[in-house]
């Protein structure tokens, strides 16, 4: 069977997400596709890995090659930060130019230990529980975008063809600029914020690129390696908690693990079914108690906790299928997505 989809019975899966790796597998040289738990539809599926032979399809990667999320350990104490002091400064800022968070679901987020599950992984990662953190989620902005725009096409590149080794040229160009952009505006939030910090770097992962190992090609869209990555970040939503874990391969599913809780609702119909529910305002403070900064009015809706499916089940999928171990989990503060 070409076509796995990672569920259990809590989990609500998008049948139109499914129709569409359906779709992708009579592609040629597809050998097997696997749907991870937050799997939802889009110009492509997210939340899914492709592997092929000969052939790779740009297309499936997306317009924002690179995209992952960062780890850094700041230097500042989580009792000592004022939230409410801090929200109200950055409120009135914005992050322009070279470097930039992105629209959609991409974020920078003040966030904290909330619980450890694991001591001594936690230890390895030399995590501490007194440290504040900083979870960013964004990609390689315009320059993925330019990408997508020159090869994204359902015919897909022959292996060795002049388009397929220009693609991997300019992908692999793609991936640096991402981290690259994620490190700086780790650099401009804190600078921003004025919290201490020397960003270490605690867990890098990417989750759309295209991955080259044993002579096969794993597409991934919304699918974290478990073959390039030892430790991952699955984000939760803005009013949820996000989890650090460790990876295990496993070949059946690809060795992929999720990124994050995967959408519910399609965005152009977030404000009309929660505008009823909820004042603008009310979504700038979460259950948890966190803030979200957002200059974008359409934006909390269609990044409510709503729109997404629950990490938790999310999480609970990836544990019946044995891909991940969880290490500890992460209580959002702040979230900005100015």
């Amino acid at each position: 069977m070409k076509v796995e989809i990672m569920k259990n019975n809590k989990l609500w899966m998008e049948d139109n997400a499914i129709r569409q790796l359906e779709f992708i597998a009579d592609f040629k040289g597809v050998e097997s596709i696997v749907g991870l738990p937050d799997l939802h539809m889009g110009k492509q599926p997210v939340g899914c890995t492709v592997c092929t032979k000969q052939f790779i399809y740009p297309f499936l990667i997306g317009n924002d090659i690179g995209c992952g999320i960062t780890l850094y350990e700041t230097q500042e104490k989580t009792r000592k930060i004022k939230v409410e002091r801090l929200v109200k400064k950055l409120e009135n800022t914005g992050i322009y130019g070279k470097y930039s968070i992105g629209g959609g679901n991409h974020f920078i987020e003040l966030t904290a230990i909330d619980k450890v599950y694991n001591q001594d992984l936690a230890n390895q990662l030399g995590i501490d529980t007194k440290k504040a953190y900083l979870l960013i989620h964004s990609g390689s902005r315009a320059i993925g975008e330019s990408i997508y725009r020159e090869y994204a096409s359902l015919e897909g590149l022959e292996e060795g063809s002049e388009r397929f080794n220009s693609y991997i040229e300019e992908h692999d160009k793609a991936l640096a600029y991402a981290r690259d952009n994620r490190n700086h505006l780790a650099d401009i939030f804190t600078q921003m914020a004025n919290i201490k910090s020397d960003n270490r770097i605690v867990i890098d992962c990417i989750h759309n690129y295209l991955e080259m190992a044993d002579g096969k090609y794993y597409h991934r869209k919304g699918s974290i390696s478990s073959l390039g990555h030892t430790y991952a970040i699955i984000a939760g939503t803005r009013g949820s908690s996000s989890y650090i874990v460790k990876t295990i391969p496993r070949n059946d599913e690809l060795y992929s693990v999720s990124h994050g809780c995967g959408r519910k609702i399609m965005r152009s119909e977030c404000k009309g079914k929660l505008q009823s529910k909820y004042k603008r305002d009310e979504l700038k403070r979460t259950s948890l108690g966190s803030y979200v900064i957002s200059k974008d009015k359409a934006l909390l809706y269609e990044e409510a906790t709503e729109a997404y499916k629950r990490i938790d089940d999310v999480i609970e999928t990836l544990l019946q299928y044995k891909c991940i171990e969880i290490i500890a989990t992460l209580k959002p503060m702040v979230t900005y997505k100015c």
